[in-house]
């Protein structure tokens, strides 16, 4: 294999960029996407300076690869914060095209230096959102408790990325513990098979039906905003959140609520 270069020669152009660009990023978003590998943690002014793109670019470029999945910000501070999403999310936009992304896959990996501290909360957003957020719960290979829920993960919309994660999730052994609305009832007789493998559910009081729910595995709890029975909004928003503690927490009222919800 013929030598790659370092990312400090990538960003100023190279076939890196090139085959970035083939999977559909624009030359700016190739750009900063290469510059966030290196830095890890970083703000706009930092990439502005990095890349030589100016801030109003920037800005805009974030917005367009958190939407398709390759950028995340983190919440609860005072100035915008932001990261790349690993390389290996860049497999998915391979499916497509035929693109020799093994070639550069290994620099970028190891350029991803996103910290990993043990509390930490980010903002996913759209379907490429909750396509991570799946792909979260199979890292993290632990059983998975859902409240409020709705039958998402089977969502028409995400195309053979459902059938692929639920393939996946029985594989891994993974287990989930659905408290669903009243309104999964019918939909969960109609596709009883789909609801029964590796899974218990119970339902909530119909009084307490809503378009959110929570979902909690390992040391992660996700909230979601914009989600109706077997269907997720393309604008959906997840927040996730990585504290022991409290998903500790939320397991705990889970049960309580489990035990006293109809089966």
């Amino acid at each position: 294999m013929a030598h790659i270069p370092a990312i400090k020669k990538i960003i100023v152009g190279d076939g890196t960029l090139a085959v970035l660009r083939q999977l559909g990023l624009t030359a700016s978003e190739a750009k900063i996407y290469v510059s966030m590998l290196e830095i890890g943690k970083t703000n706009i002014s930092e990439i502005a300076s990095r890349t030589g793109i100016n801030r109003r670019n920037v800005y805009d470029t974030l917005s367009t690869l958190i939407d398709k999945g390759l950028a995340f910000q983190f919440m609860g501070e005072r100035t915008g914060h932001f990261a790349a999403v690993e390389p290996q999310k860049l497999l998915e936009l391979v499916q497509s095209r035929e693109v020799s992304l093994s070639t550069i896959l290994p620099e970028l990996q190891k350029q991803y230096h996103t910290p990993r501290p043990n509390e930490r909360a980010v903002i996913y957003k759209g379907l490429e959102g909750f396509k991570n957020y799946l792909e979260d719960i199979l890292t993290a290979k632990q059983d998975v408790y859902c409240l409020g829920a709705k039958g998402g993960w089977g969502y028409k919309g995400l195309g053979d990325f459902a059938d692929w994660f639920e393939q996946e999730r029985i594989r891994n052994k993974i287990k989930v513990y659905n408290l669903f609305d009243q309104e999964m009832k019918l939909l969960i007789k109609q596709n009883k098979p789909t609801y029964n493998i590796l899974s218990e559910h119970r339902f909530l009081p119909a009084t307490y039906s809503t378009k959110s729910a929570a979902d909690v595995f390992g040391t992660t709890l996700v909230t979601f905003t914009g989600l109706s029975p077997e269907q997720v909004d393309d604008d959906v928003t997840l927040f996730v959140l990585n504290s022991r503690e409290i998903t500790d927490t939320f397991r705990r009222w889970f049960m309580l609520m489990w035990e006293h919800s109809e089966k």
